[in-house]
């Protein structure tokens, strides 16, 4: 599959540290963010430790910032 990729990828001119690996780190990282199911990630990907799962996961601040307002959210509302 890896010789595959590397034939359609200088086909198609695409830069040479584009690797097969890219798409599944993609994969990852998207599924995770979009779901936040790691035992999904883990099951699709064939990962049995949770460690390896847990590369995929890129908490950015604004997500986390949502998630802290959006549970703050009923005690803000009812002191005001």
């Amino acid at each position: 599959m890896a010789h595959q990729f590397r034939l359609a990828r200088e086909k198609a001119g695409l830069p040479d540290d584009l690797v097969l690996y890219c798409g599944r780190q993609d994969y990852g990282t998207r599924v995770l963010s979009s779901t936040g199911n790691l035992a999904a990630v883990m099951k699709t990907m064939g990962h049995r430790d949770v460690k390896t799962a847990m590369q995929y996961q890129h908490p950015e601040l604004e997500i986390v910032r949502a998630a802290l307002n959006q549970a703050n959210a009923p005690v803000i509302e009812a002191s005001a």
